[in-house]
């Protein structure tokens, strides 16, 4: 059932035709209105695509930036009804790019009313509400099946359309961290010493649960996922215990020995675990913005690899991440 999660998605993808001549209207409407969203979120949502599209190419998941690399990957999908991925580098890639949106969406009213009947009728979208109860009837479809309708009315000019490049990346980089998720191959804790086991401190341990009724519980309280972000920051800034180190460039700083546990049932939705894990993302990356403002007067996307490094030591992401608990 986890499959279909990644491929509801691809319901923005089904159509009736691929007219030659198609001009892309409506998902250029859609797509500026997901763009603006992450702007007013202060996510550059666009170098987050694009990056995750350089991680494919790197571990030769496509082949290059063209529509036919895309066509290629889709093709493998429908032939293994998945990608077959079990890279711990692959996976160490994607997980370190930090957010990444499950869904290419607009819920801004001020965009939707840009769309009219006609445009809807004569885009791509028309089958839309099909395809998605065809899926909630069914209760699963696999990603073969989906990936066969999506090669029977799609082609590579499809996908040179940012939209549409936009949602196959999303659809990629969640089916990697979804085989992630489901194989065990988590973020591990960097090992203080290879001889012994690192003993942490109940103070430095902040659990995060998500149930299998897809609550979510932070050290056994119910929270809401919009909490999260910045309990963990409280979490990592005042609550943790410090230990002082010395880095270069800024000096001696105190950095926290906190971590996050990130905790499930089985039977939790993945669409929950992967927004409870981008929350904590985000919280990471708040803090690592905010010192690298403090010293370098720059966000941490825009700093020297230098620099970004010393930021990743004072604030260095650890997140665990337990198999799924049997309830």
């Amino acid at each position: 059932m986890k499959q279909i999660s990644i491929f509801l998605g691809l319901i923005f993808f089904l159509s009736g035709c691929a007219q030659t001549d198609y001009d892309y209207k409506l998902e250029n409407i859609i797509l500026d209105c997901f763009y603006q969203h992450h702007k007013d979120n202060n996510i550059d949502v666009k170098n987050t695509i694009d990056k995750i599209e350089n991680v494919l190419i790197k571990h030769n998941i496509l082949l290059d930036k063209t529509g036919e690399s895309y066509i290629r990957v889709i093709e493998q999908i429908r032939d293994n009804n998945d990608l077959k991925l079990a890279n711990p580098e692959l996976i160490a890639d994607i997980n370190s790019i930090g957010y990444i949106p499950s869904s290419v969406f607009c819920r801004d009213s001020t965009y939707a009313s840009k769309i009219d009947s006609a445009d809807l009728a004569n885009s791509k979208f028309k089958y839309v509400i099909g395809i998605f109860d065809s899926i909630q009837v069914k209760g699963d479809i696999s990603p073969t099946l989906i990936a066969e309708e999506i090669l029977e009315v799609f082609n590579a000019r499809d996908f040179e359309n940012d939209y549409y490049r936009t949602i196959g990346l999303v659809m990629f980089s969640n089916m990697i961290k979804m085989n992630d998720y489901e194989s065990g191959l988590a973020r591990k804790l960097p090992p203080a010493s290879k001889e012994k086991s690192i003993e942490i401190e109940e103070q430095n341990i902040l659990v995060i649960l998500v149930n299998k009724e897809n609550k979510i519980l932070a050290d056994g309280e119910l929270v809401e996922i919009s909490d999260l972000k910045e309990m963990v920051k409280k979490f990592l800034l005042e609550t943790s215990d410090k230990t002082e180190i010395d880095l270069s460039l800024i000096g001696k700083q105190k950095t926290s020995k906190g971590v996050i546990s990130m905790q499930n049932d089985r039977g939790t939705s993945y669409e929950v675990y992967i927004a409870v894990q981008n929350e904590l993302v985000k919280a990471y990356r708040e803090i690592r913005d905010n010192y690298s403002k403090e010293f370098f007067n720059s966000t941490f996307e825009h700093l020297d690899e230098e620099k970004q490094k010393v930021i990743k030591d004072l604030v260095p992401q650890r997140i665990s991440e337990a198999e799924p608990r049997m309830n």
